[in-house]
């Protein structure tokens, strides 16, 4: 298969890229040669910025290819400069998209049909956490108008694993790492809220894996793209963390009104947790990504290859939206769990 990936030398790009080569596809790779340089040789690499219209378009002319995956995609502009581009020469352009589409998380779950997010200002050019999602919305109404039958839309949930630049699940694997570290000051764990609070997210390296296989079977439609394969709460997450990378650790579960009330983030202050009301982002129906081959590889391979990858990693090049800096600092942790206790 000959195929054609808007991005590739970052996280989910460039688990795409590896794992095209590896199955011994012919691949074009189109980036602003910013990141990772001498990555991926073997790849036909198209240097641009997919924001000059010209120059983009020039670096795609004359080729083809039989699917294109589109993981640096924000504004509805940069969807329509592809399908410009590309007319005629893709069989299936695939788009990334995100969970962060929808308008609401109130149902029991929520399936691709609910309703999207509406922007006050569809012109706005700004991609920040108040227009990321509306802006992705657009992004794939102009896929869909600009590929028709030819356009796949996946809307992923949390990506975590190794080159993760968000640092989320990355800082759990750290955290449970210092706790095995021998310091008595670490072993203890702050577990936010209760341990049933559901809990959703998918290795990019099973991402990957599931988009390539729908470029190779020329799928279309709409995909939620999340996993584990089956309902997964913060407590099995906290304790497989612990069980894989600190097994003498121990976890102290935190109320969540306890934490709220002392002005916890969450998301951001303590990483994937989200409160019971709030708790429906976690809770997206994942059936048509299974129905189509998704397959999510055991938690524990991924806490490892993370903690592996994060011992050795240069800090990563942060770039594109929403990259605030996450977790709790060691000191802040320690008067939290000393304040509850005290209580």
């Amino acid at each position: 298969m000959k195929l054609l990936i808007l991005g590739g030398t970052r996280f989910l790009g460039r688990h795409l890229a590896q794992q095209a080569l590896q199955a011994g596809h012919e691949l074009s790779m189109l980036h602003r040669g910013r990141s990772a340089g001498g990555l991926f040789p073997e790849a036909e690499h198209l240097i641009a910025d997919r924001d000059r219209e010209g120059e983009f378009a020039a670096a795609l002319a004359g080729g083809a290819w039989d699917a294109v995956i589109d993981t640096s995609a924000y504004l509805p502009r940069q969807v329509q400069a592809a399908a410009a581009a590309l007319a005629g020469r893709v069989g299936q352009y695939h788009l990334v998209s995100t969970i962060s589409v929808y308008a609401g998380f109130d149902a029991a779950v929520t399936d691709e049909g609910a309703p999207l997010q509406v922007l006050p200002d569809p012109g706005v050019q700004v991609v920040d956490g108040s227009s990321y999602g509306g802006l992705k919305a657009l992004c794939e109404a102009a896929a869909y108008e600009g590929f028709e039958d030819g356009c796949l839309v996946s809307r992923p949930g949390l990506l975590v694993g190794p080159f993760d630049p968000t640092g989320r699940f990355t800082w759990w694997v750290q955290r449970f790492v210092r706790a095995d570290s021998g310091d008595d000051d670490e072993t203890e764990v702050l577990a936010p809220g209760e341990p049933t609070t559901p809990v959703q997210f998918i290795d990019a390296r099973d991402a990957a894996a599931w988009m390539l296989h729908q470029a190779e079977a020329g799928h279309r439609g709409t995909y939620n793209l999340t996993g584990p394969e089956s309902p997964a709460t913060m407590g099995e997450l906290l304790a497989a963390a612990r069980d894989t990378l600190a097994p003498t650790s121990q976890l102290l579960w935190v109320d969540e009104d306890f934490l709220l009330a002392r002005g916890v983030a969450p998301w951001s202050d303590l990483p994937v947790w989200l409160p019971q009301a709030q708790s429906g982002v976690h809770r997206v129906d994942i059936t048509r990504a299974l129905d189509t081959g998704l397959q999510c590889r055991p938690w524990a391979q991924t806490l490892r290859d993370t903690a592996v990858w994060a011992a050795s990693a240069a800090p990563p090049a942060l770039g594109g939206p929403l990259r605030p800096q996450v977790g709790l600092a060691p000191e802040r942790e320690a008067d939290l769990r000393a304040a509850w206790r005290e209580r």
